[in-house]
C-alpha cells in the first residue's frame, strides 16, 4: 500500500515525526503572526481564527515549507493568503446577515465614548493603507511590518524574501505615497 493518503488531493501532509519541528516553528513565530493579523483585522477573535486556518495550512504543507530556502517567507505568504480568504468569507456572509448598529453594542460591552473617539483617528490611516495595499501591496506590507510590528529591515527582508535595500526602498516609496494619500480630502457622497 502507498504512503500517500488517497484523500489528500493537494500533496503530502506533515508526518508525525515532523510534528515537533512544526510545533517549534509555529511557537516561535505565532506572536508575530498574531500581531500582524490583529493590525489587519482589528479584532483578536478574527485574528485568532485566521491564524488557526493558516496554522492548519502550514501543517499540511510543512514538508514543502521546511525544505524551502526561506521557510518564514512561505509561512508569511500563507498567513496573508488566509487573511484575504477571511475577508472574502466576511463579504459572502455580509449579504446573508442582518446588520445592527455597532455603537450601542460596543457601548454595552464596556466601550466608552472616549474609546470610540480614539478609534475615529485611525480611519484616515486605515483608508490610506487600504488604498496603498491596492496600488502597491509590497510597499504597504513593508510599512506595516516596520511601523506596526516594529521589525528591523533585516527581519522584514527575511520575512518577505527580499533584499534589505529593496525593503528600504519599498518603505521610503510607500511612506511618500501614504502621506500623499492621507493629505487627499475625504469625499463622501454628500460632499459635492
Amino acid at each position: 500500500m502507498s504512503d500517500a493518503d488517497p484523500f489528500d488531493q493537494e500533496g503530502h501532509v506533515a508526518r508525525p515525526a515532523d510534528d515537533g519541528q512544526f510545533a517549534r516553528f509555529f511557537r516561535r513565530h505565532k506572536d508575530e503572526f498574531l500581531r500582524y493579523l490583529v493590525s489587519k483585522t482589528r479584532t483578536l477573535a478574527d485574528a485568532d481564527e485566521v491564524l488557526m486556518d493558516a496554522a492548519v495550512r502550514m501543517y499540511q504543507r510543512w514538508e514543502y515549507i521546511e525544505n524551502h530556502e526561506s521557510p518564514i517567507a512561505i509561512a508569511w505568504q500563507i498567513v496573508r493568503s488566509k487573511q484575504v480568504d477571511h475577508y472574502r468569507m466576511q463579504v459572502r456572509r455580509a449579504g446573508k446577515e442582518l446588520l445592527t448598529d455597532d455603537v450601542p453594542a460596543f457601548a454595552s460591552h464596556g466601550g466608552s465614548v472616549d474609546e470610540l473617539l480614539a478609534l475615529r483617528g485611525y480611519e484616515r490611516l486605515d483608508k490610506a493603507l487600504s488604498a496603498l495595499e491596492t496600488a502597491a501591496p509590497t510597499q504597504a506590507l513593508c510599512i506595516r511590518l516596520r511601523y506596526l510590528e516594529e521589525l528591523t529591515t533585516a527581519e522584514i527582508a527575511e520575512r518577505t524574501d527580499r533584499t534589505e535595500n529593496a525593503v528600504r526602498a519599498n518603505i521610503c516609496k510607500g511612506l511618500r505615497r501614504l502621506h500623499t494619500l492621507m493629505e487627499l480630502p475625504d469625499t463622501e457622497e454628500g460632499d459635492r
